[in-house]
């Protein structure tokens, strides 16, 4: 293998483990709470999302694991370049991850799914950060989706990605416990706000970590182009 794919390996599995590292370290630092542009200040719970985090007293902590996370991406993103789409999927992920540093989300009362933008009763007002952080987001999750999907069906007919694809399946059993196990537990809570939540997103964002560091590990071969 060239001298440059190893080093690109190295670097996006530091840059995973790293990103790593910070979002277990964030799960465990002691009372995170939430600063509101309004100047209310309130409690960071499980419910809320990830990218919450830089509104609260670790946003260093949380911007550096955005910046790890997408250097990882980013890394992967090179290692297949030879696959066009797969590469350019990864990109844009990688480049979505580095401005959801520039625009933090808005803080939004969890408990409700309504869209409330506009409304006086919110926490602080909407903004167009805050909504551009929002569509980012999705930016971040679909395309690393699809790539999941495109090498799983890559490796019917590539031996060298039935790894990655066995790896997928293993990942995914582990994001549907965990959105099992995050529905029960918000229903032991009574819990009547967000569908969609941040222990959900836990959910998803673990595993597809996990995924993102055995692809890196996994692709050892040289590529037919």
């Amino acid at each position: 293998m060239k001298p440059r794919k190893i080093t690109a390996r190295r670097v996006g599995i530091g840059g995973f483990a790293l990103a790593g590292l910070c979002l277990a370290v964030l799960q465990s630092l002691p009372a995170p709470y939430l600063q509101a542009t309004t100047g209310t200040i309130v409690s960071y719970h499980l419910w809320n999302f990830l990218s919450e985090y830089v509104r609260t007293q670790y946003a260093p902590l949380m911007a550096t694991c955005f910046f790890c996370l997408a250097v990882g991406t980013l890394s992967a993103a090179f290692l297949l370049r030879h696959l066009r789409r797969e590469a350019v999927l990864l990109m844009i992920a990688g480049v979505a991850l580095l401005l959801l540093i520039c625009f933090p989300t808005d803080l939004a009362d969890m408990t409700t799914d309504a869209v409330t933008c506009g409304q006086p009763d919110r926490i602080e007002p909407c903004t167009l950060t805050g909504r551009i952080h929002n569509q980012l987001s999705t930016v971040v999750f679909a395309p690393i989706f699809l790539v999941v999907f495109s090498v799983c069906a890559r490796s019917r007919q590539e031996t060298r990605w039935r790894g990655a694809a066995r790896f997928a399946v293993v990942c995914g059993a582990f994001a549907l416990c965990g959105i099992i196990v995050s529905t029960f537990y918000l229903h032991t809570l009574g819990w009547q706000g967000r569908v969609w939540t941040g222990l959900l997103q836990r959910s998803l964002v673990f595993p597809a970590l996990l995924w993102m560091v055995g692809l890196l590990m996994t692709n050892r071969e040289n590529p037919t182009v």
